[in-house]
């Protein structure tokens, strides 16, 4: 039994994409030593020679052809199985309270949109450098954050398949070259530590059980010195005219639902001893609020509408189902939100800025 594992087919199959030890190396966010070792485990299981190299070019012998094609394939039916689980199972992921429709992919593009340069008007980094984007979502903050550090390589990863593709369906839409895409697990990052120059988490900490296991877990894989850079909203913030008992309710409704999931949605005025409770220092937090009035056409939409009331909607029938709040009650908050949109009508909500250093 030659005992060949996942991390080898891997291994196999991304040489066999890229040609070389050293794009492979970086792929597989490995060192080319580390590579070399892997390789040599592979054929000494195998007892045979899986590559020639040539002008430093991997090239498959026959046994390494059969090894690629059969690495290939059963990749291709892992991912299949992996992607067919994580549809029949998209319930049990609890922590995340809004889902990944197409509505919602649309909701979060234009929340991105409507507030880019209010959030990320300073999300900047030194040219060269290498960054984490931990739980990206469908890619509607990868974009925006990507143009503004052309000079900079993002790798951004998510536990959702489903909402990777379409964020790599995004980024190639804007064009945009200097984003790597992965699955994985912010309480379990597969990155080695100190690997990161810096890192960044939007809209994520909300949605999680254990916030500070998350900070501890992105405090690993940064390197010494290097920043964390965390945007949280705070729903406690919201208030708006005309004033509406019932639209408050309906936001207490989606408050209590995501509280009932394990999340915070006012974590956003947390965001500073949560920082520091992590061990992080040089933390500095800053409020951005977002005020809108009749002559702030662009975000009477973008932001009343599509953004914050289409959250509070798309959560409704969650609530509703859970009884915490009648659909009489719920129909009545949400035509009241959108009437603030209305001409006379203003709405304010702040989100929270926060950057720490590892020390």
């Amino acid at each position: 039994m030659a005992n060949i594992e996942i991390r080898h087919l891997k291994l196999i199959d991304t040489v066999a994409e890229v040609g070389s030890l050293k794009n492979a190396a970086e792929k597989l966010f490995l060192t080319q030593s580390a590579l070399s070792h892997q390789l040599k485990e592979i054929e000494t299981r195998l007892g045979t020679q899986i590559f020639y190299r040539v002008n430093n070019q991997l090239i498959f012998t026959t046994s390494g052809k059969e090894l690629r094609d059969a690495s290939k394939e059963i990749l291709e039916r892992l991912e299949q199985a992996e992607n067919n689980i994580q549809e029949i199972n998209q319930d049990s992921i609890k922590d995340y309270i809004h889902g990944y429709s197409e509505e919602e992919t649309i909701r979060l593009n234009d929340q991105a949109n409507s507030i880019a340069e209010l959030l990320h008007c300073d999300s900047k980094w030194v040219e060269g450098s290498l960054i984490l984007e931990a739980g990206c979502g469908v890619g509607a903050q990868t974009r925006i954050i990507a143009k503004n550090n052309p000079g900079s390589t993002f790798v951004s990863v998510d536990l959702s398949t489903t909402s990777l593709k379409k964020a790599e369906e995004s980024i190639k839409e804007n064009d945009i070259k200097n984003v790597r895409f992965s699955t994985a697990d912010i309480l379990n990052l597969p990155f080695k530590d100190g690997h990161f120059d810096h890192i960044f988490v939007c809209f994520v900490l909300e949605h999680l059980l254990h916030p500070e296991k998350a900070l501890q877990e992105l405090k690993r894989v940064l390197k010494p010195k290097g920043t964390l850079m965390v945007i949280e909203g705070d729903h406690g913030s919201a208030y708006f005219y005309p004033d509406s008992s019932s639209a408050q309710k309906v936001i207490r409704a989606q408050v209590t639902l995501q509280q009932q999931k394990g999340g915070n949605p006012n974590i956003g005025r947390q965001l500073y001893p949560m920082l520091l409770d992590s061990g992080f220092t040089d933390v500095s937090v800053s409020p951005r609020n977002v005020y809108v009035d009749d002559s702030k056409p662009e975000l009477l939409d973008g932001f009343i509408k599509n953004t914050f009331t289409a959250m509070i909607k798309g959560a409704g029938e969650e609530a509703l189902a859970n009884k915490i709040i009648s659909k009489e009650e719920m129909n009545t908050g949400i035509n009241d939100l959108y009437n603030t949109a209305q001409g006379g009508g203003t709405f304010c909500y702040t989100f929270f800025k926060g950057v720490a250093v590892k020390g």
